[in-house]
């Protein structure tokens, strides 16, 4: 079944449209989940948090389009893994110096203006900088993983992440963005 028909029957309430949605995606999404979670949570954790995903579509479709499906479950499975790592307490935060922002941030309007702010300088940036940062840190990807994918050695990519790095904390802190080191 393709992508627009499973919309179409997940936004109608047909049940089927779920059981197509997990067929389809549930390596997809548990790949996602296992990524981020595994080194600190079990193989059931990681399949409670499939399901969780799954399940939190099938109640609220209504902004399910058949371009938006892929993207959107990739988005669902990285939030609920790394909100499930937040809470269990056994997971710390990257003691890098991009990601351990001042704890004085409390409010949400806080923290949406830091990602509004993230965002921006991560557009100014070069492609090959954005990218490699994205890479590695959105989508939880390893050193050796993002080399892998960008087709270059391992020193090459430890390399242009430090680099780009920098360049990030230059446009940050231009732009009044304390972090701690």
């Amino acid at each position: 079944m393709n992508d627009k028909e499973i919309v179409r029957r997940l936004k109608s309430g047909d049940v089927s449209g779920l059981e197509s949605l997990i067929d389809k995606y549930a390596a997809y999404v548990g790949t996602i989940i296992r990524r981020i979670v595994l080194p600190v949570l079990s193989e059931s954790d990681a399949e409670e948090l499939a399901a969780d995903v799954f399940t939190a579509v099938w109640r609220s479709p209504k902004m399910l389009t058949a371009e938006n499906l892929k993207p959107y479950l990739a988005a669902a499975a990285r939030n609920k893994a790394l909100g499930r790592l937040r809470s269990s307490r056994q997971w710390q935060p990257l003691e890098d110096e991009l990601l351990s922002v001042s704890s004085d941030i409390e409010s949400e309007s806080d923290k949406r203006l830091l990602a509004e702010a993230l965002a921006n300088a991560l557009e100014e940036m070069e492609s090959s900088d954005r990218e490699i940062l994205v890479r590695t840190y959105y989508y939880c990807r390893t050193l050796k993983e993002t080399a892998e994918e960008l087709e270059i050695t391992e020193g090459a990519a430890k390399t242009r992440l430090f680099r780009a790095r920098s360049r990030l904390k230059k446009i940050l802190t231009e732009r009044g963005i304390v972090y701690e080191d």
